[in-house]
């Protein structure tokens, strides 16, 4: 993730940590996949969701290798952006979770992002995808837990007052 205090790797200076891949996302997540299999850190890279098309194919080969690639794929589309329809990727999700081993997450806030976080950095045989938002978003989960909650893949964010009458399941 590229910030102010992160400086691009360049040919005359290897001591820098962002690696600048331009609009490459086939050969990012490719490099993603080689830094992985050179081991010795957990390689990462993130782009737009709409974007994973066109990284899915080494997305698919980190998950047949069983390798911790890690993709962090932005602006998820519950929000309208300036970029229109173009860049609001509603099949997406599906198309990545029908890759077998790999694990597709999309938190809702900043606690579930962190438990994701932590489930990708785990998962050691098994790529991962964070599908976030652009948006501030709220924290929908406001009691502290000391399991990741987000493991179960589901769980009761606010009980019914008497009996429920349905139950609403959210991605």
């Amino acid at each position: 993730t590229k910030t102010s205090q992160t400086k691009n790797i360049t040919p005359d200076d290897y001591g820098q940590r962002y690696v600048h891949y331009g609009i490459r996302e086939h050969g990012m997540a490719a490099a993603i996949n080689g830094l992985t299999l050179h081991g010795g850190l957990i390689a990462y890279g993130g782009t737009f969701l709409c974007f994973s098309d066109y990284a899915r194919p080494s997305m698919r080969l980190a998950s047949l290798m069983g390798i911790r690639s890690i993709f962090v794929m932005t602006h998820d589309s519950i929000g309208l952006g300036e970029d229109g329809p173009t860049h609001q990727p509603v099949e997406h999700m599906a198309a990545l979770r029908a890759i077998p081993n790999h694990k597709v997450f999309r938190p809702a806030d900043a606690v579930e992002t962190a438990e994701c976080w932590q489930l990708a950095l785990e998962s050691e045989k098994t790529p991962s995808t964070l599908a976030l938002t652009r948006q501030n978003l709220p924290t929908v989960r406001t009691e502290h837990s000391e399991k990741n909650l987000s493991a179960s893949g589901a769980y009761e964010l606010a009980a019914a007052n008497g009996e429920a009458a349905v139950t609403i399941f959210a991605t």
